[in-house]
């Protein structure tokens, strides 16, 4: 078990950009901000999705296409560093007009209209690196010097 504390940060709210990809931006606003460890959630509607199960025994991420308008009923997820670069890690629940959900690990999202939240954890470089026992790249804490970045 990893647990590492942090004081927050610089709370981020963000209006995502229409027919833009949601890893994408809030990857972007990331980079821009130099933020290297946050959490983050949002709010919204995607015009489709590619949501993922990762599949234990196999060691693969099975994705499924949502090829239709679905509002997001609830994604969270955080930033962390990985190759020394912000990656995003969120998850989704998504639900189409009949209230139908799909959810899993958002692997990229078309966005209709999204706001975001993000909170900062500056005292903290979560290093994603590669775990023998999941196959996943998963968290390494590194307390940082707890200089402005």
């Amino acid at each position: 078990m990893i647990i590492e504390e942090s004081s927050p940060g610089r709370c981020l709210l963000a209006r995502l950009d229409h027919g833009a990809e949601i890893i994408s931006q809030i990857t972007d606003i990331a980079r821009e901000r130099k933020i290297r460890a946050a959490a983050i959630s949002a709010i919204g509607a995607l015009s489709r999705a590619d949501l993922g199960f990762y599949d234990q025994a196999g060691r693969v991420y099975l994705v499924r296409a949502v090829e239709e308008p679905v509002e997001i009923a609830s994604c969270a997820g955080n930033i962390s560093l990985l190759d020394g670069q912000p990656f995003v890690h969120a998850h989704a629940v998504l639900a189409d007009r009949s209230g139908v959900t799909f959810a899993g690990h958002l692997v990229r999202g078309s966005i209709f209209a999204a706001e975001l939240f993000l909170q900062e954890l500056p005292q903290q470089d979560l290093h994603r690196t590669p775990d023998s026992q999941t196959g996943l790249k998963l968290w390494t804490g590194e307390q940082n010097s707890g200089e402005k970045r």
